[in-house]
This record gives structure tokens, sequence and C-alpha cells, in this order.
């Protein structure tokens, strides 16, 4: 074997290979020396990779430990980069331009762009990604989002974290003032310390400049030339050494891209403290109040305002930071109030050095509708009448112009733009929303448009189909569905509602009301609910007062007021009886007799509790379900428990049969409250923890507010003091926060004194930390601990 160089592969390839060598290294040892990994010292020995980086051969050198003379020789073997030459050979000379073009003037030394004055606050995750993404293979990323949510801070904190990666420097070339294309590679230039050449610049003239430096360059605000996005392409791709950074609202769409979209800083889920302390969103609003002379204090008192301030800016970072200039001479309470009554450009004070678009958001929007055409900028302004959120088939119902554009196109352009942001959805419609300042924005747009009464109207219309055909959907088998809409929908109905009320059409919001009320009770707005419909003004029409009435009575049960839901029946269940709507009728007939159940009134129950003559149970199972379990629970008030658990079997198995699963979850919770009257508390936990399992599954407030005290009870019963405080605790927590009343009266005496046996097996600290265990318990950990009740009971078997 010839021990000469192997020219075939290149000088650098030997001599390196020979100096590690000599010092009995292994390429993976060296790896570890020098920072450089054996799969890239691989390649360099192989030939594969003939001209590494400056810092890469650094490295080496100093991995190996390598003498003076040694180091200059590894350097020198390192080939010069080649550039094409006029006649389409190739040099490693210096670099000349292609023909046709000005040789480009020799490159200043680029002068690192200032650092952030300012921390940047909550970008930790993203800092890191982009770094990752610059420094290990992308060539071309671009940080999308919207306006003011903080694309250039993020882009400077890079460019300065980065610049030991990139020793032949880091440039900043600031797009906004361009409005031209042809523009951009100039002002490239400059950021990197290039002289405009006689012949202007050029692609060409650019990467035989820029060919052999390993150079990253920020380009910001390109979304408003986004013409220029090929040339820049092909500069990247003729340049292998050089990293291109852009901000945009707008992807660039092209190959080499690699798009980065940059969310708003998150905001606090809940109004604790600690919770609102670590947000990121309220971090930054702190951090920047400080700055400016402010105090904000945090407290348990403050938490919820301050919380509430970066939920109504959307974590936005220039509103959080404009909103924070504000809080100089303003408290959190007077801030939240200020940005309640003024919107967007309630913040005062911004900043001297922000630039002109920056200091109001409104600004700052006022830039991005200028990039939209006149169909995307109306449409954008339709779509300013959903309240948090809106799904794509109700956009087209809502917020179509016949003469327009298609709706469909149109969101794809918002989103591109980066004014829409796609959401989770709980179907297979896709969701979508606009950021709140955005809307708020779209919202005054929409005001100054001759369009706005209509859109408005459409939009309450839409809603009241909505929430009309739910009635029925709530009736039949797999409710998950449709609740998950209705939730996902919820700002929506309520300002469908409101609206409705402002359009003088009463009837429409009591059934609107009215087609809701099953979602309202079983995902805890039940209160929420009865404030609807105490806005209602009097004097609708028959059919609107009886929806009205269901709706009352139905949430009204849920919430425990038995005497209210007594006198809504004593006029709702006459004017629904006249309405001539059967369905109508017989459903607010029950809701009526399970209102004298609870109240003992046991004749009138046994009146009410029936169908409407002229309806067969076919045509309203749901109301005969109820109709059948309440007739149950007035047997068990009446204390015929034998005949309720008959009746309540035939109810439960019809429930089953009918599929919908509040009226299954229903009937196990009533059927265990026999089976516990009967002294069978192994039934009863099976059947509770049925209904237990069912509720924490589809989100049922309702149901599971019955289910989990007696459950509760159960264990106290059966020799766990501790789960039977947890469950209690927690079932404390869902009466607050789903507003359900847990208590059915035959039940509530075995209740109360499974509650009292947890107390006594218990001294006052075990107990009390058990009930707040039982407070903060997720839905996950109380179907956990029921799991294990019910297992265990069923194990022992009857006492």
């Amino acid at each position: 074997m010839s021990g000469g160089p192997d020219t075939g592969r290149g000088d650098f390839a030997v001599l390196l290979r020979r100096l590690r060598e000599a010092r009995s290294v292994t390429q993976e040892e060296l790896a570890g020396s020098s920072g450089v990994t054996a799969k890239a010292i691989s390649a360099l020995e192989r030939g594969e990779r003939r001209r590494p980086y400056p810092h890469t051969v650094r490295s080496l050198a100093d991995g190996l430990g390598l003498t003076d003379d040694e180091r200059a020789a590894l350097v020198a073997a390192v080939p010069r980069r080649a550039t094409p030459s006029t006649g389409g050979a190739t040099t490693s000379g210096s670099a000349t331009a292609p023909a046709g073009t000005d040789p480009p003037p020799p490159p200043r030394p680029v002068a690192p762009p200032p650092a952030p004055a300012a921390p940047l606050v909550g970008r930790e995750a993203d800092v890191a990604a982009v770094l990752d993404l610059v420094t290990t293979g992308a060539r071309l990323v671009t940080l999308t989002g919207a306006g003011g949510v903080g694309k250039t801070r993020l882009a400077r904190e890079v460019l300065a974290r980065a610049a030991p990666a990139f020793p032949d420097g880091t440039g900043f070339a600031d797009l906004a003032p361009v409005r031209e294309p042809t523009a951009v590679l100039p002002r490239l230039a400059t950021a990197l310390g290039l002289s405009e050449p006689p012949g202007g610049v050029s692609t060409a003239s650019l990467a035989a400049a820029l060919h052999d430096r390993r150079l990253l360059v920020v380009l910001d605000n390109l979304e408003q030339v986004l013409a220029a996005a090929p040339a820049v392409a092909d500069l990247v791709e003729r340049c292998p050494d050089l990293v291109v950074l852009a901000t945009s609202r707008a992807p660039l769409r092209v190959r080499a891209e690699r798009e980065m979209p940059l969310a708003p800083l998150g905001t606090p889920a809940g109004d604790g403290a600690e919770e609102v302390a670590a947000s990121p969103a309220v971090r930054l609003l702190l951090d920047r109040a400080a700055a400016a002379g402010a105090s904000l204090p945090l407290t348990p008192d403050t938490a919820p305002l301050l919380a509430a301030v970066t939920r109504r800016l959307d974590g936005i970072p220039l509103a959080v930071e404009l909103a924070a200039a504000s809080a100089r001479f303003l408290t959190p309470a007077a801030l939240l109030a200020r940005l309640d009554r003024h919107g967007l450009d309630a913040a005062s004070g911004a900043p001297r050095d922000l630039p002109d678009r920056q200091r109001t958001m409104t600004a700052v929007l006022d830039a991005s509708a200028d990039l939209l055409d006149p169909d995307d900028a109306a449409l954008l302004g339709r779509l300013a009448v959903f309240a948090g959120g809106f799904s794509l088939d109700s956009a087209e119902a809502v917020a179509d112009d016949p003469g327009g554009a298609d709706v469909v196109g149109g969101i794809g352009a918002l989103v591109e733009q980066s004014l829409l942001v796609p959401v989770p959805a709980p179907d297979d419609v896709p969701r979508f929303r606009l950021l709140e300042p955005v809307r708020q924005y779209a919202a005054v747009r929409l005001r100054d448009a001759e369009a706005a009464l209509s859109t408005a109207t459409a939009h309450a219309d839409h809603l009241l189909d909505l929430g009309t055909a739910a009635h029925r959907r709530l009736q039949t088998a797999r409710i998950g569905p449709p609740l998950d809409r209705l939730e996902a929908d919820h700002a929506n109905l309520r300002s469908a509602f409101l609206r409705l009320l402002e359009l003088d059409r009463p009837d429409d919001a009591a059934r609107l009301a009215g087609g809701v009320w099953l979602y309202l009770g079983l995902r805890g707005r039940a209160r929420e609910g009865l404030d609807w419909l105490g806005r209602l003004p009097g004097g609708e029409s028959d059919v609107g007062v009886a929806w009205a009435a269901v709706a009352r009575m139905g949430l009204r049960l849920v919430v425990g007021d038995v005497a209210g839901l007594r006198q809504e029946a004593a006029v709702g269940v006459p004017v629904a009886a006249r309405c001539g709507d059967p369905v109508l009728a017989s459903e607010a007939s029950v809701l009526a007799g399970l209102g004298a159940v609870f109240a003992g009134d046991l004749a009138a129950a046994d009146d009410l509790l029936t169908l409407h003559p002229g309806l067969h149970a076919a045509d309203a199972p749901w109301a005969q379900i109820l109709r059948d379990f309440g007739r149950g629970q007035l047997a068990l008030v009446a204390g015929d428990a034998p005949r309720a658990a008959r009746l309540l079997d035939a109810s439960l198995a019809a429930a089953r049969d009918l599929g919908n699963e509040f009226t299954v979850a229903t009937a196990l919770n009533v059927r265990a409250s026999a089976a516990e009257i009967l002294g069978d508390d192994v039934r009863a936990a099976v059947l509770l923890g049925e209904a237990l399992e069912l509720s924490v599954r589809l989100r049922l407030g309702w149901t599971l507010g019955y289910a989990v005290p007696q459950l509760a009870g159960v264990a106290a019963r059966s020799g766990h003091p501790v789960v039977a405080a947890t469950l209690f605790g927690a079932a404390a927590t869902l009466t607050v926060s789903d507003a359900v009343d847990a208590h059915f009266p035959p039940t509530r005496v075995t209740t109360d004194r499974g509650l009292a046996a947890a107390r006594e097996a218990l001294d006052e600290r075990a107990f009390a930390q058990a009930w707040e265990a039982g407070r903060s318990a997720t839905p996950a950990g109380v179907a956990e601990l029921a799991a294990r009740v019910v297992a265990d009971v069923t194990r022992r078997g009857p006492a």
C-alpha cells in the first residue's frame, strides 16, 4: 500500500487521518474531544466533505492538540471554495462573477447587529427550535405569524445567539420600507457589508461574493415583497454556506423553505396566583410594566385581573407590551376596564423607539389588511361576527357573499396571512378563530361596511338553526359529538341569543334557549342559561313562552331550585299544552312532574308524569324514558322501593336501547338509589361506577354530580373512609363548578350518614386532607377512585 498522499480524496482528508492516527485516536474519541460528530469526521477522512468550515477545522485541531505548525498545515490543506468562471470552468482562485455581470466588490467585514436591549420573555422553546434549524442544516427558515406576535424580536435573539456558528458574520435587513421585490437583494447585500457594483446587485453577483462565506442573514418583514422569494431561494441554492432567516406574515412557498409558525404567548388557563405567575404572557406584562417604572402586584386578588388582561390581548406580545406601558398610571382593574371600553388602542405611551407602524395594534393590523385583496378584506370583516371561533360550514352559512369570492378560498388566504388561526375541532369540520385583537379590528371594519346588519342577522339565524336542531339531536343516541359542537360554539350561542333580543325577536331567543338547555345543564352552564332566560323581555307568543318555560324548568331542576321550577311549571305546562306541539307539551309536563317528585307532591307528580294524549311513546322515546324513571323516583319517595326497582330496571333497559348516554347515566343513578335503599351496596356500586365512567367520558356534569356523592356513601359504608372523604370533597366542587344540586330526597339520608361515618373514622386533619384532595381532583382522578371502590365492594360481596 502506498504511503504517499491520496490526491483522489484530497490532501485535507489524508492529512487529517494521518494526524489522528499518529496520536492513536479513534474517530469516536476525536469526536468526543472536538465536538465534531464521528459521522462528520468519517466523511472528511473519506473525502466526501472536502471543504470543512473554518470553525470545524479549529475544533479538530484543538481536539487533536496540534502544534502551531501542524495546525497551519491542516488549515492550508483545506481547498478554497470554487466559483463559476466566465467560461463555465471552475477556479480555486478569487471568485469571479458569471459572464454578463459586474465582478462583486470585495466584501467588508460584517459587523454583528446590535444585541436586543430588552430580554426576550416566554420564548425559550421557540429560540431553541429556530437555533437548531439554522445551525444544523436548514438553509431558508421562515418565521410566520400575526402582526405583533414577535417574529422580529425572536429573529434578533436567534441572530445574536447563533453568531458563534457563523464565523463570517451575521446581518439584518429590514424590509419594512421596501415595496419593490427588486430592492430585496440590494438590502441583503448592504446588511452583509457588500457595496453595490456599478451594474447593480443580481443573484449572480451576490452568489459570487458570498459563495465561500459562512453567513446568517435575517430578512425582516418579507411579506410585503413575497415576489422576491424565488430570488432569495435561488441565492440560497447557489451559496452553500449562506443561511437566511426570514420573518413574514405569510410563508414564502418555495421548495427550500422550512416554515416555523410562531404562536402568541400562552395565557393562563385558570386564575390561581401560581398558574398566572407561570404564564408567559403574564410574565411579559409584568416585565414590561416594571421596565416602564410601574409595579403591577401579583397577588391572589390581582391574579385573575392580570390573567384577564392577557386573555383580552390573546397573548400577542406587542399588544401586551403596549398595555404594560399604560400600567404606569393604571391599576390592574383599571387597565382591564380600559381594554373593555376602548379595545385595541386602549394602551397609551408606547415606547418611543418603536416604529410608527408598531405604536398601536391598529397600525399593525392596517399593514396586514393592506396586503389582502378586496374580497378577502371584506370576508375578514364579516368573520368578526363570530365569537370564540367558527367552523367552516358556519363561515359558509354566515359570511358568504353571493357576489364575492369563494369563502373557502378566502379563509385560506386569511390563514396564509396569519390573520386567521386553525384550531382543534370537535368533529371533522375544520375550525378557525380570529385572535382577539384581530377580531376587534375586523369588527370595526364590519361596522363601517354596509353588510354589518345582514351579517349579524345571518349569524343569529344560523345559530338559531343550530340550537333548535340540537334539541332533538340531544334526545337521540351518541350525544357526545353534538354536545362538543355546542360547547365549541358556546360564545356564538350566547352572542346569537343577545343579538336576537337586539333584533326584537324574543320568540326566537326563547326557541334558541329552549333548544340548548340540556347542553347548558350537562356541561356546567345551568346558571348562565338561567341568566340568559332572565333577559327575555316578556310578551312572547305561546310558543315562545313554552320554549322558555321548558328551558327554565330543566335548568332549575339541574341547580336544585325546586320551588322556582314549580312556579315556572304553573305557567309553562298549560301554555305548552295549547301551543300545538305534543312533544314540547310532554317535555314540559314530565319536567314539571320531576319537580313535583322532588317537592314530595306525589299527587301532582302522578298527574304530571304522563305524555301528551295525542302522542305515542314511540314518537318521543326520550320523554317516555324520563317519564318512566320519574315514576320510579315517585315510587321511591312513596316508600315502595321494590316497585321502584322494577320500574327503574325497565327505564334503564329502554335508555340502553335508545343509546342516549344522558338517560342511561340518569337511569343508572336512580336505580342505584333504589339499590341503596334496599341495602344492596354491591349493586349500587356497580351501577354508580358505570354512571360515573359514562359521565366522565362524555363530561356530563349533571349526572356526575349525582353519582359521586352516592358512591362516596357506599365507600364510607364499605370501610374506605379516606376514599369516601375524597369523593365527598370532589362532589362539593362539582356542586359549585357545575351548578348541580346532587341531592335526591330518598338518598339524602344515606349520603349524609356516609359523610358522618367518614368524619367519625378519620381524625380532623386526615379528613381535611382527603377532602381537599377531592376538591382538586381531576375527573379522571375521580373515575380512578370510583373504580377502586367498585372493585373492592364487588370483590367482597354483600355484607
